[in-house]
Order: C-alpha cells, then structure tokens, then sequence
C-alpha cells in the first residue's frame, strides 16, 4: 500500500473535505477524488459518506484515520530528525494561537526562532480560545497557545505567560476626571465586547457570575471578532470595553485610551498556556519552539 494514499486520507478527514485537503497538500479535487477511491478500493469498503458537499468518516474510516495518524506523525518525526543530524533543524511547524499570545506575546519569540532557525518556516493561525484548543485536538497544529486550560481530555497545559484585564475608556472629554465606576453605573455604559469562545470574555463572564451578574445585563453594542476591533471600536467611541493590559500598553501610554477602574472587581489577572496533545510526539521543531518559550518564561 502507497504511503501517500494514507497521508491524503489523513488530510481529507482533518480538513473535512476534498477541496480543503487539496489546497493543504497543493493536489486537485479529483485527484484527491480518485486518490481516496482507490483507498477505498483497496481495503474494499467505503472511508467516508458523501452527503452532498460534506463527507462524514464511517466506522471504516474512523479506525483508518486512528492507525494511519500514527504512520504520518513518525514518518514526519524520522523525516526531521534526519535532517536535523545531517543539515541542521528544518521544515515547517504549525501552530495555534489565541488573540493576545498570537498578536503580542509570540511574535518577538518567532523572530528569534528564525534567526536560530532559519530554515524552519513556523505557520501560525490566530483565533479564538476553544478553536485553538479543538485544532489541537485534532492535530491539525502540533502546538497551540491558549488563555484557558481543560481539566480533563488528551490536552497537556503548561503556563508560560500571564496578562492583566483591565476596562479602557477613550481619553476624551466624557471620560475626563474619572478614574473609577461602580458595576451598577458600568451596566448603563455601552459596551463592546469578544465573540463567545474569546477567553477574554470567558473570564470576565466568570468574575460577573461571582458577583451574582450576567453579560446579558449589560449595554452591549457590539460583539468584535478581535482585539483590534476592540480597539478601534474604544478609540471611536463606539464603547468601553473589557480588555487585555498587553494588547493596549500603546494606546494608554500615547493618551488614545485610559484605563478606568471597576470598583467591585480588585483585578482580573489571566494566565497563557502551551497547550499540547498528550498522544502526539512533540517533533524536532516543535521541541525546539518549546525550549525556546519556556526559557523566555524563565528570564
């Protein structure tokens, strides 16, 4: 049996289409097409249900994709290690990234990485809390940064960074002499707000239910998709808004915001976690990316 034919399986069930998983492995549609039925032929019964334009694994594939995963995880590991011994760290590593570790803390950390490794292209993408923790999980990146943890499932965490939520105001007129507001007057402000599965507002959610409140009381006017919609959205005025410490340092210190404080809420301190899938093989990059960001945290 091609090992290939595995590897484009693989692709078609993380991805969850023909389409997707040609784009990934630079194939087209029918080839992916032709490739999986000819899997199919081989083992002599189906690897996925056509449902239209979505595909579900059946029970053959899910078994498949169990075995097979394995098969690419240690070719990819022999792969680099070789490369390693004989040329110096290479190849490509991906990983995930929540808003906040994604735009501010990892950058520098990749820029350095680079100079050490400069044949080793780091992929990152950058979305909410629970998608990095789902691409994780479903090994679609090797390694994921995150501002919530799990107690349980296949997830290994491992603090490396912690942030301070605070409530920015624009630095105008309306908002001049005052350094402080009570929750009951905050409830009559507009606000703007993360979409649901951002940690920012997870945690702020939290600390409401302990003081017996909800998000829904609140005037929210809007739900942005990003800490820089969140910015933008407070410099023009659309509202106030719970956000990270890190993501605003310049827009505070150049007077573009100020923080104001919540009378009933001491702090809202958060922590970032290396997030990590405990049945996967860390690779030569990926434990190299690693070494690097925890000796960060150690400085």
């Amino acid at each position: 049996m091609d090992l290939r034919l595995l590897e484009i399986f693989c692709a078609v069930y993380e991805e969850g289409g023909f389409s997707k998983a040609g784009s990934r492995l630079h194939l087209t549609q029918p080839t992916i097409s032709g490739h999986i039925k000819s899997l199919e032929e081989y083992f002599g019964t189906p690897l996925f249900d056509r449902l239209g334009r979505i595909i579900q694994p059946t029970a053959a594939g899910e078994l498949l994709y169990e075995q097979s995963r394995f098969i690419q995880e240690r070719k990819k590991s022999i792969t680099e290690r070789m490369s390693k011994f004989l040329n110096g760290l290479e190849g490509k590593l991906h990983i995930g990234a929540s808003t906040i570790p994604g735009e501010y803390l990892l950058p520098p950390i990749i820029g350095r990485f680079h100079k050490a490794y400069p044949k080793v292209e780091i992929s990152m993408a950058v979305s909410d809390t629970q998608s990095v923790l789902r691409d994780v999980e479903r090994r679609r990146v090797e390694l994921g940064f995150a501002g919530a943890r799990l107690e349980d499932g296949d997830l290994q965490f491992e603090k490396f960074a912690s942030d301070r939520l605070i409530l920015v105001v624009p630095n105008n007129k309306t908002w001049a002499g005052i350094n402080s507001i009570s929750l009951k007057e905050l409830l009559e402000v507009p606000l703007v707000v993360r979409e649901p599965g951002s940690g920012t507002r997870a945690i702020f959610e939290r600390k409401l239910l302990e003081l017996r409140h909800t998000l829904g009381e609140f005037n929210i006017v809007a739900q942005l998709g990003s800490t820089a919609a969140i910015k933008q959205g407070v410099t023009a005025n659309v509202g106030i808004s719970i956000t990270s410490s890190v993501a605003v340092q310049h827009e505070t210190s150049c007077g573009l915001m100020k923080e104001v404080k919540i009378r009933e809420i001491k702090s809202l301190e958060r922590d970032f976690f290396i997030v990590r899938n405990r049945k996967r093989t860390p690779s030569p990059t990926c434990e190299a990316l690693l070494e690097m960001v925890l000796s960060k945290k150690a400085g």
